[in-house]
Order: C-alpha cells, then sequence, then structure tokens
C-alpha cells in the first residue's frame, strides 16, 4: 500500500500515478465485496423479519376465521333461539346475529392483513453505504 516499497521505486520516492490507480482500484474492490456481504446480511435480516411477519399475519388471520366460524355457529343457534321468543320474526333474528358475527370476524381478518404488510424489505443501510462509498471513490480518483 501506500508507504511500502513497491518494485521498480526507491525508499523515500513517492509513489506513481500507477501506483496510486492500482491501490484505489484495490481498495475500491474490497470496498465493494464488504458492501455486498452487508448488503447479504441486510437482506437476511429483512427476510427474517418479513418471514416472522407473515407468519404473524397468517396466525392472526387463521384466528380470525376460527373466531367468526365459532361466532356464527353459536350466535345464530343461541341468539336466534332468544330473539325468535321475544318476538322478533325468524329471518329478521338470523339476518341481525349473523351480520354482527361477520363484522367481529371482518376486523380480525382486516387486523391481520395489516400485520403482514409491516416489513419494508428494502436493505437501506447498504444502499446509504453504497452511495457513500461512490462519492468517496469519485473523490479518491479526483
Amino acid at each position: 500500500m501506500i508507504g511500502e516499497e513497491r518494485p521498480g521505486e526507491r525508499v523515500g520516492e513517492r509513489p506513481g500515478i500507477a501506483t496510486l490507480v492500482t491501490d484505489a482500484l484495490s481498495r475500491s474492490a474490497d470496498l465493494l465485496q464488504t458492501e455486498f456481504r452487508l448488503a447479504r446480511a441486510e437482506l437476511g435480516e429483512k427476510a427474517e423479519a418479513f418471514r416472522a411477519s407473515l407468519v404473524a399475519g397468517l396466525v392472526m388471520m387463521m384466528i380470525g376465521c376460527v373466531f367468526l366460524i365459532g361466532a356464527l355457529v353459536l350466535l345464530l343457534q343461541a341468539i336466534v333461539t332468544v330473539m325468535i321468543e321475544g318476538g322478533v320474526s325468524p329471518p329478521l333474528a338470523i339476518v341481525i346475529v349473523a351480520g354482527g358475527s361477520a363484522v367481529a370476524g371482518i376486523l380480525i381478518l382486516m387486523a391481520g392483513r395489516k400485520t403482514l404488510g409491516n416489513v419494508d424489505p428494502t436493505p437501506e443501510r447498504t444502499m446509504d453505504s453504497l452511495q457513500r462509498d461512490a462519492r468517496m471513490a469519485k473523490e479518491s480518483l479526483t
């Protein structure tokens, strides 16, 4: 590197342009390899976060479905019977109870769906670092 004796150079002489360009290119290649390792690591983190979000969202949606089905069955059986005994016509009682069950299930499904989209897969740190490195490489070559 700079300050080391290279073949064809004498001790105490300044490095030539070719040496400086070679050194800059070597450092740029090392930097690029480091950036790719960083990108790979960050994408791995994002993929894991996405997987966790996906699993959590799907579990919530499945729980919402279970509650929706259970609510429809149980409420239709119990509440419709009570409403009919209270003087409400059977078709109207069924519509009221089924509508309430459907609203509760839809709210849970929407909460699960919202959870699915919480992770941004863009490797932001890597992008910022690559932009800084590109600026530094330009500055070192000019």
